[in-house]
């Protein structure tokens, strides 16, 4: 009698742990509630400061770097926001030290290798933009903006999203150090562009236990590539000092005013229109750098211009369309070369390691220029067909 009264308390017991387990397990908030908690949670930010480190491996090109950004609303004329970006450490070194500032109102960017400040106003960016934007013509949308397709809450963004992925919670996972809520964003195949279909992967996600910060986010088993940015360091609603949202330009940098670019054309014609136009036929090279990928093809002013990316970050490019000196440099010297029988102009610079070549063929005139060596630029050239 006694033994069974053991065994009826043992499972008592048993079956009061399980039912904890399973209504602890109830309780635990859903993939979707964790993610309106995290936006509701950007509604309520006015400043920030973050220090995150990032990598990726895209279309050949890899990287990984460290950035420390800070931020705050209501700081420009019109309460604009003010922010403030440093590269702390990249694998690409040339980017180490970029600094990005706006106050709201007028932005500066500094790039310390070349040692020059671009700077302007936001008012100028907007007359440079309507310059460059007049008289464009535009395909139509492929359906009207209707401003009731706006999510108006935190709950109806976070809905909005899971018609496109699917949400799933990973448990919790230590990342630099610090525990975090992980959660999974699948793509819904029949809800995405083909291009994105074809590309798969998914979007992991991190936040934070205590707040449901959003800590990091990563792009995995992508054809498209991989991509990742991790905040180490998280501080919302902290203060920032509103000096650090200036920029004090250094003694001997060259500055360089937004309203004085030209932004270039990009005419509103098809590859074959501008061939045709031309009277030309468009000429691919043979021979290539190692590991060098075309990226693009594009119709300015009249030029056929591929541009092609090379690994750490370099680019060069091979246009042809009729003569004219745009694209030609007016200053430096220059050497005489011969390139598929005529007599073209090559310019190199002083460290050997960018080039120029330009020719004319008839009323075709053609440009290599790019992070190449005046050797590899008369080597492509020669190999035109």
């Amino acid at each position: 009698m006694k033994r069974n009264r053991k065994i009826l308390i043992v499972l008592a017991v048993l079956l009061i742990l399980a039912g904890t387990a399973v209504a602890a397990i109830a309780l635990q908030p859903s993939a979707r509630d964790l993610l309106v908690e995290a936006a509701t949670l950007t509604e309520t930010i006015t400043d920030g400061h973050a220090i995150a480190s990032f990598e990726f491996d895209a279309q050949g090109e890899k990287g990984s770097g460290t950035v420390e950004v800070w931020g705050k609303l209501g700081v420009g004329p019109n309460g604009e926001p003010a922010f403030r970006a440093e590269v702390l450490d990249a694998s690409l070194g040339e980017f180490v030290g970029i600094t990005a500032v706006t106050d709201g109102y007028t932005f500066w960017l500094y790039h310390p290798q070349q040692n020059t400040v671009l700077t302007g106003t936001s008012d100028e960016v907007a007359i440079l933009l309507a310059d460059y934007m007049a008289g464009k013509e535009f395909a139509p949308r492929d359906h009207d903006f209707n401003k009731e397709d706006v999510p108006q809450t935190a709950a109806e963004a976070v809905d909005k999203l899971l018609t496109y992925f699917t949400a799933e919670r990973q448990g919790y996972v230590n990342l630099d150090g610090g525990r975090t809520i992980a959660l999974r964003l699948i793509p819904i195949p029949a809800q995405m562009p083909a291009e994105v279909k074809a590309a798969g992967g998914y979007v992991n996600i991190w936040l934070r236990p205590e707040d449901r910060a959003l800590v990091g986010a990563e792009l995995a088993q992508s054809s498209a590539g991989y991509g990742k940015i991790m905040a180490t360091t998280l501080e919302i609603n902290q203060g920032v000092d509103e000096a650090l949202f200036t920029f004090a330009i250094p003694d001997g940098a060259e500055v360089i005013h937004i309203a004085d670019l030209q932004l270039p054309e990009k005419e509103a014609v098809s590859l074959d229109e501008a061939l045709a136009a031309a009277d030309m036929v468009l000429l691919t090279p043979t021979t290539l750098p190692e590991n060098a990928t075309l990226v693009d093809t594009a119709v300015m002013r009249g030029a056929v211009v591929q541009q092609y990316r090379l690994p750490g970050g370099a680019s060069f490019t091979i246009a042809q369309g009729p003569v004219t000196d745009r694209f030609t440099p007016t200053e430096g010297e220059s050497t005489a070369v011969t390139v598929r029988g005529v007599t073209g102009q090559l310019f190199a610079s002083d460290s050997a390691t960018r080039a120029l070549l330009t020719w004319t063929e008839g009323d075709i005139q053609f440009w290599i220029g790019g992070d190449l060596t005046a050797e590899q630029a008369v080597a492509i050239a020669n190999s035109l067909q």
